[in-house]
């Protein structure tokens, strides 16, 4: 097969599923969950038909005292308390009811329990009647028997295949669709379809395109009888996270909406792009407004009312438009809006399609081509062309996804530009579907978290550590929460420049009022700038995480990213708070700070502390409370070498209490680590004439109670010009300097004077004054 540059197709995927992972260079730490928290495992069965009721049984670790089953779809959910449930660590059963009107599709639920919130776990809701895998169908000859329509629940054993019989009337098409990997399973599934009679394999399919290495086929039956399904790992693994859903019936199988995005708030009739929608009506779709919103996911329906999987319609903040055919040469070219999104087809083999856009000179554009994140096969090769068709530059095909569909182009005139997209393997068919977005360069952020649940008791905080990504822009930015009443958290990272992606930039302190209910709560972390004079917003994302937890699904359901699980706790028997006993600290002193436990009732055991937020090179001598006291005073003692800034500090105490383990933190109380003294010069500018002098007044503000002395001295002064070293005396705030200029002073300005001072009672700190100018004039 032909490829652009001569990249072999195989190499180039596999380069293309190894970059598209996440990356671990540039990374914070990560954060890792608590312990005591739940853990579920995949559930069995991943899914359930709506409109009826269903048995959950859960499986995992930490799993009793459950106070609530998050789910993100509509269910009413009860924990039955019969037969001890709820006290068994590793199984806990669940009764789910879910309406006739639910969404079909991909879905979530977490589990929170006295001790924590669980990690999250894909479900589905479906409308195909749903049926368990028996175990006795690992042998042709002893093949499950299923009907059309069904999902089956299934799961992958090592060194075998699972066997399902089905039976068709002549000139009957089925469909056969597992989801696997989606789900977040180890499962590479393959499926094959046997004719029993003969033995002979009809066909097979493994890794589907746009289904993340899930398989699918459709077949129509010439004739009547019963068929066998083979199912199996591709390389014969299996076990315990090997589970899967086989939907089989006659239902569209799409692999992506059409249009591929639309624009918030608009109406869309969504068309789809796939191996088998011919005759599927186009589904009318209101788009949401509201921007934690980034995907709607659509299903197609057949005649017979059947629903195949839906696919994922992205929100757009621009216009979107479809391409118009023909528009296989320049003259031809479909016209883009800039800022504006299209999405197009290679319905051919070998198609080639021009859009133009008009640019003006020196405004900073991109051009993005989207296709495997959209959950599509294509792969791009974009070319941009000037007016007379000649080539300005092109996308670098083996750059790391999304670069290797991307161009950066400053137009160098005002006009038209053309964009030339063709198949990088020339390839064209029903799912060859692709969206190019052209929008101008703007500075921007991102936020990210290295974890996606935390547990926060009634009237507690917690710190959640903020890692940003910034795009020429260095200014400040707020994080704050978005959830329910009562959960609260406000931020500002401040201005800075970090050179390194994903950088650990600070702690979101979020609070829980105590009339927060106990149980699952999902909160989102916004992040908010003005940038141009432009309100810029993104909430957090966590798709590292999130991928790993799947299995390393490389394109999990987007809003997973933004949905943070939070589990509210009973309320601890004690709170803590923090103050340091002088507001500020000097490099070298030890400062104390006094821990204090506010006790419940009949609470009186020993809290054992630690703290959190500690800057480099600042060295705690911590103490617990002791049993039946309030208070205790530790001592904080900053290097030589610490930083010198406001750092939040807090402290978490951890108790047990009726048997129960409590952790609690302190709202954090802010460290100031601060130079003895800061200077002031005046007047300003210093001005001199040839063979005279002057005085400068330089005042010490001096502060963390330094009172010792400053020795003084007039640094980078212009040449013949002199001024004796002085001294502050201890207490003394004040001190005029005579400076003087020689006769033969050069005439001219010097403005990187500064007055240097030195700490000599403190550990000889040094700090100057700002730079100001002397100012020589002739005589």
């Amino acid at each position: 097969m032909r490829i652009h540059s001569g990249i072999p197709f195989a190499c180039f995927s596999i380069g293309l599923l190894i970059a598209a992972s996440p990356l671990a260079h540039g990374q914070p730490p990560p954060v890792t969950p608590n312990p005591q928290a739940p853990t579920l495992n995949m559930p069995a069965p991943m899914g359930m038909l709506r409109g009826t009721k269903l048995e959950l049984t859960l499986t995992g670790t930490n799993l009793a005292e459950p106070t609530g089953l998050w789910t993100s779809f509509p269910a009413k959910v009860v924990i039955p308390t019969d037969n001890n449930n709820g006290k068994d660590n590793a199984k806990l059963r669940v009764q789910l009811e879910v309406p006739a009107d639910a969404p079909i599709g991909f879905q979530s639920m977490r589990l929170a329990t006295s001790r924590g919130m669980s990690n999250s776990r894909l479900f589905c809701i479906d409308d195909l009647p749903q049926i368990q895998e028996v175990e006795t169908n690992n042998s042709k000859m002893t093949p499950q028997a299923v009907p059309i329509p069904c999902t089956v629940a299934g799961r992958a054993d090592a060194e075998k295949s699972d066997y399902y019989k089905v039976t068709v009337k002549a000139g009957q098409r089925v469909s056969f669709e597992i989801l696997g990997h989606r789900l977040g399973s180890a499962f590479d599934p393959e499926i094959r379809l046997f004719d029993p009679r003969n033995g002979r394999e009809i066909t097979y399919s493994n890794d589907a395109p746009g289904l993340q290495t899930d398989s699918r086929l459709t077949y129509t039956f010439k004739d009547a009888g019963d068929y066998l399904i083979e199912l199996r790992d591709a390389t014969n693994r299996g076990g315990p996270d090997f589970f899967y859903r086989l939907r089989i019936g006659d239902f569209p199988c799409a692999t992506a909406p059409v249009p591929l995005a639309a624009k918030r708030g608009s109406k869309v009739a969504v068309h789809f792009a796939g191996p088998s929608v011919e005759g599927v009506a186009p589904v009318e779709v209101t788009m949401p407004t509201d921007a934690a919103v980034e995907e709607v996911w659509v299903a197609p329906k057949g005649s017979n009312g059947l629903h195949g999987w839906p696919v994922a319609l992205l929100c757009s903040d621009h216009e979107e438009a479809l391409e118009q055919e023909p528009n296989n040469e320049i003259a031809k070219a479909n016209r883009v809006a800039v800022p504006g999104g299209i999405t197009g087809r290679f319905v051919e083999k070998d198609d080639l399609d021009y859009y133009v856009f008009t640019a003006k000179k020196s405004q900073r554009l991109t051009i993005q081509g989207d296709t495997l994140e959209l959950h599509t096969p294509t792969l791009l090769y974009m070319v941009l062309k000037d007016a007379k068709g000649a080539e300005i530059t092109k996308a670098n095909p083996q750059a790391a996804p999304p670069a290797d569909q991307r161009i950066d182009f400053t137009p160098p005139a005002d006009g038209d530009y053309y964009l030339e997209i063709q198949h990088l393997n020339y390839v064209g068919g029903p799912n060859e579907v692709y969206r190019i977005t052209i929008t101008p360069y703007e500075p921007g952020f991102e936020i990210s978290l290295g974890l996606d649940r935390y547990d926060i008791p009634q009237t507690g905080n917690h710190l959640v550590p903020i890692n940003v990504t910034r795009r020429d822009y260095t200014g400040p930015i707020e994080v704050s929460v978005v959830g329910p009443t009562g959960i609260t958290g406000q931020t500002t990272i401040p201005a800075g420049a970090p050179t390194a992606p994903n950088v650990h930039a600070g702690s979101l302190p979020v609070n829980v009022d105590e009339k927060v209910p106990v149980g699952p709560h999902s909160i989102k972390i916004l992040g908010r700038a003005t940038i141009n004079g432009k309100v810029v917003s993104h909430f957090a994302n966590q798709r590292g995480p999130v991928s790993q937890a799947l299995a390393n699904l490389g394109y999990p359901p987007r809003f997973l990213f933004t949905e943070v699980g939070l589990a509210v706790t009973e309320k601890p028997p004690f709170a803590l708070a923090a103050k340091f006993d002088q507001p500020e600290l000097l490099r070298g002193s030890p400062a104390s700070v006094t821990i204090t436990a506010t006790r419940s009732a009949g609470f009186t055991e020993e809290i054992a502390l630690s703290a959190n937020g500690v800057p480099a090179n600042v060295a705690p001598a911590l103490k617990n409370i002791p049993k039946d006291q309030n208070e205790v005073k530790v001592q904080l003692t900053p290097a030589a070498n610490a930083a010198i800034g406001s750092f939040p500090l807090s402290f978490t105490g951890k108790a047990k209490f009726n048997n129960k383990d409590f952790t609690v933190t302190s709202q954090p109380t802010p460290l100031n680590v601060v130079m003895p003294f800061d200077l002031k010069v005046e007047p300003l500018p210093l001005k001199l004439i040839q063979g005279d002098k002057a005085k400068v007044k330089v005042s010490a503000t001096r502060k963390a109670g330094y009172k010792g002395v400053i020795a003084l001295e007039l640094r980078n002064l212009p040449v013949n010009v002199t001024a004796p070293k002085s001294t502050l005396t201890a207490d003394q705030m004040t001190l005029e300097i005579e400076v003087i200029a020689a006769a033969n002073a050069a005439p001219g300005d010097k403005a990187d004077v500064n007055v240097l001072g030195t700490a000599t009672d403190a550990g000889n700190q040094q700090n100057a004054s700002a730079n100001f100018t002397v100012s020589i004039q002739k005589k």
